[in-house]
Parts: C-alpha cells; structure tokens; sequence
C-alpha cells in the first residue's frame, strides 16, 4: 500500500539504502529473504489477533 509507505520513501537517499519488504508472522521464514544480508532492521509489525481465546 504506496499511500502507507510514500513517506518513508520521500527520505533523503531512500531510492539507494532503502529497501521495503513485506512478510507475514505466521508464514515461518518469509523474512529470510527480507533479512539476508542486512547490516540493520526495524521490525514494526505485531500479531493482530482479535479473537478471544477464553471465550
């Protein structure tokens, strides 16, 4: 979703040392490829799971 992100990608230097992936919590390794190589990153995401488990 471009409108989510624009603004990350209007930082200065963004077109050369930024890099948006997106990955699922629940798939198991879809951040490998994500992760593969980095110097650093910013994890921003959390489970979002609305269903009570003790109804």
């Amino acid at each position: 979703n471009l409108k989510k992100v624009q603004h990350l990608l209007d930082l200065p230097n963004a077109k050369t040392q930024l890099t948006l992936w997106k990955a699922d919590l629940s798939d198991e390794g879809s951040y490998d490829d994500a992760i593969n190589g980095c110097d650093g990153v910013f994890h921003i995401a959390t489970p979002m799971d609305f269903e009570s488990k003790d109804p």
